[in-house]
C-alpha cells in the first residue's frame, strides 16, 4: 500500500507505458490493455480526496459544523451558513474520480478475460458510491452523460433528475451484486485497496450501499424504500467490522495529494487546537456516559478524562479561551497524547495513516434496526440496534495507535442506554449521528431524511438562511459559466441554494 501510493503519482489515468520499442505504434491514450488495477487504485484514493483543502471545507467546516459535531475557532458560525466552499466536493470529484471511474467501466465493458464480469461489477459498485455522494450533496447533477468527454465527445453533460439517478444506481447495484454473489474471482488483487479483489465482500458492500440508498427514500417513497431495503437485506449486507469499506493511508506521507488521509491533513492544516468538538455533540456523549469521549475527544494537554470535558456553546464560535474547549482527539493537534499517555507517532503528531471510511458495518446495522422497526423486515430491531452501537464503538480500534473501546465498556453502555421501542427512530438515528462522526456528508444526509438528532439552528440562521440549517451544497460557479444551458435548466435562478431540498428530502 505504501509503495503503491507513491507509484500512483506517476501513473497516468488513461494510459500505460511499455518497455519494448515494438509497442511504440500503440495509441498512448487508448491502449489495447487498460491498466485497470492502477486506475481502480486511483479512483479509490481520490474518492477519499485529493489532498486536504476540499475535505477541510466541505466536510469539517460545512457538513460537520452544520451537524453540530465540530467547529473551528478561527471561523465565525456564519461561515457554515453561507455557500462558502461547499462546491469543492463537486469540483474535486468530477475532475478526478468521475472521469476515471467512467473510463474504467467503459474499458472493462469491452474486456474478455475470465474475470471481466467480476471486475466490471466492482467498478460499477464504486461508480455508484462516487455518484451517490455527489447527488446526496447537490441533488440533480450530471450523471448519464458525465465523464464522457473523451469517450463520446460529450463536453457539456446534461443534469439528470435525482429520482432518475437513484433508479439507475439501485438497478446497477442489483445487477452488480448478482454478478458478485455468483462470481469466483477478480483480477484486481492488491490494486483494490479496499477489499483486495474479494468478490464476497464486494457483494456485501453492493447490497449495503443499496440499503443506504433505499433508506434515503423513506420520506419521498416509502413503498419503494421498503422494496429495495428488503432486496438489499435478503441479498446479504455487511456482517461484521471486517466487511467495512475503507482505505488506509501511509504514515510516512509527504502531506501532499492523495497519499495522506485528507481528514488528517485538514486537521493538521489548522493552527494548533482550532478544530473543536461542538457543545451539541459533547453534551450528547456526556449525557449518555459514552466511552467514545476518551477516544474522540481530548483537551489540548491530551487529557481524555470525561470529567474535564466542556462543550462549546452553539453560537459561541469565537468567545472565550479556545484552549479550554475539547479537541478532536482521533486526529488531534500537535500537542495531544494517546490513550496510554504517549505522544502519537508520525509527522508532527497527526495520524496520517488513519483509515478513511466510506461505509461501516455499524451504519448497516443501524439502518437494519430502522428497517425492522418500520417494516418488520430483516430481524429484530432491538438486536440490530445493539449490534450497531457495539460495532460503532468497536471499529474505532481500526484507527490504531492505542485507540479503542473495551468490550466491557460497550456492554455497560448498552445496558445503561437500553433500546426503547417508543423512541426507536430517535435513538437509532442519534446513534447514526455519532457513528458517522468525521463523515460529515453521511451525517448530513441521514439527518435530512430522518430528522434526528433534533438540532437547533445557530442564531445567525435568522439573518442568513431564514432560520434553517443548510441542507445541501451549492454547485461551482463554473457550471453556470461553462455549461449554462444545462445548469440553468436544472437550477432556474435562485434555486441553487444551501437551503434547497432535493428529491428525497421532502
Amino acid at each position: 500500500m505504501k509503495k503503491l501510493i507513491y507509484i500512483l503519482a506517476i501513473v497516468f489515468a488513461f494510459g500505460a507505458c511499455d518497455e519494448g520499442f515494438e509497442e511504440l505504434n500503440v495509441d498512448p491514450v487508448n491502449p489495447s490493455v487498460s491498466p485497470a488495477k492502477n486506475q481502480l487504485t486511483y479512483v479509490q484514493l481520490y474518492t477519499a480526496g485529493n489532498g486536504y483543502v476540499a475535505n477541510l471545507f466541505w466536510n469539517i467546516i460545512h457538513a460537520q459544523a452544520n451537524m453540530q459535531q465540530t467547529h473551528i475557532t478561527s471561523y465565525s458560525g456564519a461561515f457554515a451558513y453561507k455557500p462558502g466552499h461547499t462546491y469543492r466536493l463537486y469540483d474535486e470529484q468530477f475532475k478526478t474520480v468521475i472521469k476515471n471511474i467512467v473510463d474504467l467501466e467503459n474499458n472493462l465493458s469491452k474486456a474478455t478475460s475470465a474475470t471481466a464480469a467480476e471486475d466490471l461489477a466492482i467498478a460499477k459498485v464504486w461508480r455508484v458510491l462516487a455518484f451517490s455522494r455527489l447527488t446526496d450533496a447537490y441533488g440533480d447533477i450530471p450523471y448519464s452523460e458525465a465523464g464522457k468527454a473523451f469517450i463520446e465527445g460529450i463536453r457539456f453533460p446534461k443534469f439528470d433528475k435525482q429520482e432518475d439517478i437513484y433508479a439507475d444506481m439501485l438497478q446497477t447495484l442489483d445487477e452488480a451484486a448478482t454478478v458478485l454473489n455468483n462470481g469466483n474471482a477478480s483480477s484486481f488483487g492488491g490494486g483494490d485497496i479496499v477489499y483486495k479483489g474479494d468478490v464476497t465482500k464486494w457483494a456485501k458492500f453492493a447490497n449495503s450501499l443499496m440499503l443506504r440508498l433505499a433508506m434515503r427514500m423513506t420520506k419521498v417513497d416509502e413503498a419503494k424504500a421498503k422494496e429495495w431495503a428488503t432486496k438489499a437485506i435478503n441479498g446479504g449486507v455487511m456482517e461484521s467490522n471486517s466487511d467495512i469499506a475503507y482505505i488506509v493511508f501511509d504514515q510516512s506521507a509527504d502531506n501532499r495529494g492523495p497519499s495522506v488521509n485528507p481528514t488528517t491533513k485538514g486537521f493538521s492544516s489548522r493552527v494548533v487546537n482550532q478544530i473543536k468538538i461542538s457543545k451539541t455533540f459533547m453534551d450528547f456523549l456526556q449525557s449518555h456516559n459514552d466511552p467514545r469521549i476518551g477516544v474522540l475527544c481530548s483537551l489540548p494537554d491530551g487529557n481524555t478524562d470525561v470529567a474535564v470535558q466542556s462543550g462549546q456553546e452553539i453560537d459561541d464560535y469565537t468567545k472565550g479561551d479556545a484552549n479550554s474547549k475539547p479537541n478532536i482527539h482521533i486526529f488531534g493537534s500537535r500537542t495531544y497524547t494517546d490513550m496510554n499517555g504517549q505522544v502519537v507517532p508520525g509527522s508532527a503528531s497527526e495520524i496520517y495513516d488513519a483509515p478513511y471510511f466510506f461505509q461501516t458495518y455499524a451504519e448497516v446495522e443501524l439502518m437494519m434496526a430502522e428497517a425492522a422497526f418500520r417494516w418488520g423486515i430483516g430481524g429484530d430491531a432491538k438486536d440490530h440496534y445493539e449490534a450497531g452501537v457495539a460495532a460503532a464503538m468497536d471499529y474505532l480500534s481500526l484507527y490504531g495507535h492505542g485507540y479503542g473501546v473495551s468490550s466491557s465498556q460497550i456492554s455497560d453502555y448498552i445496558a445503561e442506554n437500553p433500546y426503547n421501542a417508543d423512541e426507536a427512530l430517535k435513538m437509532i438515528n442519534e446513534q447514526y449521528w455519532v457513528a458517522t462522526f468525521l463523515n460529515g456528508l453521511e451525517t448530513l444526509s441521514n439527518w435530512k431524511r430522518s430528522g434526528y438528532p433534533e438540532l437547533v439552528p445557530l442564531v445567525v440562521a435568522s439573518q442568513l438562511t431564514n432560520g434553517e440549517i443548510p441542507r445541501r451544497f451549492v454547485l461551482p460557479g463554473s457550471e453556470a459559466v461553462q455549461n449554462p444551458d444545462n445548469y440553468n435548466a436544472a437550477y432556474p435562478s435562485g434555486t441553487d441554494v444551501i437551503t434547497g431540498r432535493m428529491w428525497w428530502d421532502k
